[in-house]
């Protein structure tokens, strides 16, 4: 896929972070349009165990789905046009009313993530119209390590179709969304987005309240002999006044480093109203009174040749409010240790051991997730 902005698409900053492994293919190559393809495939068995619990073993999907995207662009008039649409399909059966029979009667689910647009030039920057991932929160998953693995969150995706890798236990799930977006040019090394977001502020009736979303991301990147990276800056703000009565803003902070063979990465998040894994739930108390959430995202990876061995750490927490009392409504806590071999350009080979502990309920979570991903 012909990518241009460091604000595309999901599967192209996937392409991007793994370029040893992701590529497209031309389909048609014509009075100035091209016609792209690219995807991604991947399983895994994952076994789980809670304190207190069965284990639980399943054959599912990690992290990511799989996805396969259609690109056209053109240039016109000095514009760099592009089109993309992009199914999002699982391996796991979304048919609970057949639990306990045989799987073979339940059916996969298939999620249209990104459908949108983008026009513009290296003079003027590029405006996006559509669905796609969101700035808040984007950094820290497509910087994750477990993105192309499983992280936390086994045994999940048969019922939302992927793991949560890092997600409430580090960081907040970005999300696709509808978006109008504006990207800057790059002016050595730094670029800045900002974007209006469709309304989170929907009642049980299907209407929406009068305020947009609102989301900002500003990234710095560097390279030189030693060493490459990039530090990133981003808000959210969403205003509710239909399904309660408050303003939800959040601010997150990261940087990541590529020196040698070693790679490291930290990012942090804080916020009123934003919760701490799926974007605003978890956001108030019983009463719309705003809880305050933070957490953070550390990792190291080491490469050997075709190896790389990497850990992180990361935690999500929201406070209760003066309402509800002291101390906190949600704490969990994620270690991930992993193992990513590239038998090929294009195919490796994944192996995780991860653990999630609930520090409210004292409850943890051990999980082994093998697998593979293919991205092509």
């Amino acid at each position: 896929m012909k990518t241009r902005t460091q604000t595309t698409l999901l599967a192209s900053l996937v392409a991007a972070l793994f370029a040893s492994q992701a590529m497209a293919l031309e389909i048609y190559n014509d009075k100035g349009w091209t016609l792209d393809i690219s995807g991604s495939v991947n399983a895994f068995y994952t076994t789980s165990k809670a304190d207190n619990a069965e284990r639980s073993s399943q054959i599912e999907n990690g992290l990511l789905p799989g996805y396969f995207n259609i690109t056209a662009a053109t240039k016109q008039k000095g514009l760099d046009i592009k089109g993309v649409i992009g199914m999002w399909p699982g391996i796991d059966s979304d048919s609970p009313a057949f639990a306990g029979t045989t799987s073979g009667v339940g059916k996969s689910t298939v999620d249209a993530r990104t459908n949108y647009l983008s026009f513009g030039n290296d003079k003027i920057g590029t405006f996006k119209f559509g669905r796609d991932i969101g700035l808040f929160q984007s950094n820290a998953i497509l910087n994750d390590m477990t993105l192309i693995g499983v992280g936390g969150g086994a045994g999940l995706a048969r019922n939302i179709n992927t793991t949560l890798g890092g997600i409430g236990a580090g960081y907040i799930y970005a999300e696709f969304q509808p978006q109008i977006t504006y990207t800057t040019p790059d002016y050595n090394g730094f670029h800045a987005s900002f974007g209006v977001f469709d309304n989170k502020d929907v009642d049980s009736t299907g209407t929406t309240g009068s305020h947009p979303g609102y989301q900002g991301l500003a990234e710095y990147g560097f390279k030189s002999n030693a060493a490459s990276g990039k530090a990133w800056l981003g808000f959210v703000n969403q205003q509710f006044t239909r399904i309660r009565d408050n303003n939800a803003t959040g601010f997150e902070l990261g940087a990541k480093a590529d020196i040698g063979n070693v790679g490291l990465m930290a990012q942090g998040f804080s916020g009123k109203g934003i919760g701490d894994t799926i974007l605003f739930s978890g956001g108030t108390d019983a009463d719309g009174n705003n809880r305050r959430s933070n957490g953070y995202l550390a990792q190291a990876t080491y490469k050997i040749d075709d190896l790389k061995l990497g850990v992180s750490y990361g935690e999500s927490r929201t406070k209760a409010t003066s309402e509800e009392g002291s101390g906190y409504i949600n704490r969990v806590a994620g270690t991930t240790l992993g193992a990513y071999y590239s038998l090929t350009p294009n195919l490796t080979l994944v192996g995780e051991l991860n653990r999630r502990r609930n520090k409210v309920t004292d409850i943890d979570t051990d999980s082994v997730s093998l697998g593979a991903i293919l991205f092509f």
